[in-house]
C-alpha cells in the first residue's frame, strides 16, 4: 500500500516517534471516506468532524489539499475505478498533526444485512463523541460479536440504554417515524447526517428492553450506507431493503433505482 504523508508518497511502513502520544497512547483521530469508483463521497462532512475534534483538543493541522492528495493516492494504488476505503489519519505529536492519507480496496455489498450482539461490557468516555484512533474497546467488542456469529456489537450504557454499534450509527423505525438514540456517548455519524437530509429523525432514549417494539432497525456508516439489521441478540426484525437502498444511494452517491 502506498500512502501520502508530509509531502511525499511512502510504501507500507509508517514512522512515528516512540516518545510521542500518537505511538504511546493512540492519541489521534481518523476519518473513513468512501470512494465509489467515480467520486469521493462527502469529504466536507468528514473534514468538518475531524477538525472539530482537533480544535477541541487544541491540535494544529498541517495544511493539505485533501481532494488532490486523495486522488493521487488512489492513482498510486490503482484504485481510480474501484470501490475503495479512503482513510485520513491525524496522529498527534507535539501538539500538532501531520495527516496520513491511504486507500485500500473495499467490497460494497448491496442488500446485505447485519446482526448485532449486545456487548456484555460497558465503556463510557467523552472520547466516544470523537473518531479517536484509540479504539481498543470497540475492537474487542466487535471481535467478541464475530466470535459468536454476529456482524457487530451493540454498545450499551450502564442502564442498558443503546448507544451505537462498534462501526455504525443506529436508526430505529416504528411505523413512519424514525428514531436515533439520545446520548452524548456516540459518534456524530456522517451517514446519519446525510440520512437526516431526507427524513425527519427523532431523538429518543432507547433501552435494550424496548428494542422489540420497533418495526425495523438499521446500521449506518460511510462505507456500507444504510444496512438493515435482522437481529439484535435473540430479537429478530424484517429487512427493509427499499428504504435502506434509498438512503445508501445518498450516502454512497450512487444512482437509486426504485
Amino acid at each position: 500500500m502506498i500512502y501520502f504523508r508530509d509531502g511525499g508518497f511512502i510504501e507500507d511502513a509508517v514512522s512515528l516517534d516512540l516518545a510521542q502520544p500518537a505511538f504511546r497512547t493512540g492519541f489521534g483521530f481518523f476519518e473513513t471516506i468512501c470512494w465509489n469508483g467515480n467520486k469521493l463521497c462527502h469529504l466536507d462532512l468528514h473534514l468538518d468532524r475531524a477538525r472539530m475534534s482537533l480544535e477541541q483538543f487544541g491540535i494544529s493541522e498541517q495544511v493539505l489539499d485533501y481532494e488532490t492528495v486523495i486522488n493521487d493516492v488512489l492513482s498510486a494504488n490503482d484504485l481510480e475505478n474501484e470501490f475503495a476505503r479512503v482513510n485520513i489519519f491525524f496522529p498527534v505529536e507535539e501538539g500538532r498533526t501531520v495527516p496520513l492519507v491511504c486507500a485500500v480496496p473495499f467490497e460494497y455489498i448491496p442488500k446485505r444485512t447485519w446482526t448485532l450482539k449486545p456487548c456484555p461490557h460497558v465503556f463510557l468516555s467523552p472520547l466516544m463523541a470523537h473518531k479517536s484512533t484509540n479504539r481498543m474497546d470497540y475492537q474487542n467488542a466487535w471481535q467478541d460479536a464475530l466470535a459468536d456469529g454476529f456482524n457487530d456489537a451493540l454498545l450499551l450504557d450502564f442502564d442498558g440504554n443503546v448507544l451505537e454499534s462498534s462501526f455504525a450509527s443506529l436508526m430505529f423505525r416504528k411505523g413512519d417515524s424514525f428514531y436515533e438514540t439520545q446520548t452524548a456517548y456516540k459518534l456524530p455519524g456522517t451517514a446519519r447526517t446525510i440520512a437526516a437530509r431526507n427524513i425527519e429523525i427523532n431523538k429518543l432514549n432507547i433501552n435494550l428492553a424496548q428494542i422489540g417494539c420497533f418495526d425495523y432497525v438499521y446500521a449506518l456508516n460511510s462505507l456500507g450506507g444504510m444496512i438493515p439489521v435482522t437481529a439484535v441478540g435473540g430479537i429478530e426484525f424484517e429487512a427493509d431493503f427499499y428504504f435502506a437502498e434509498k438512503v445508501s444511494a445518498a450516502v454512497l452517491e450512487l444512482e437509486f433505482i426504485s
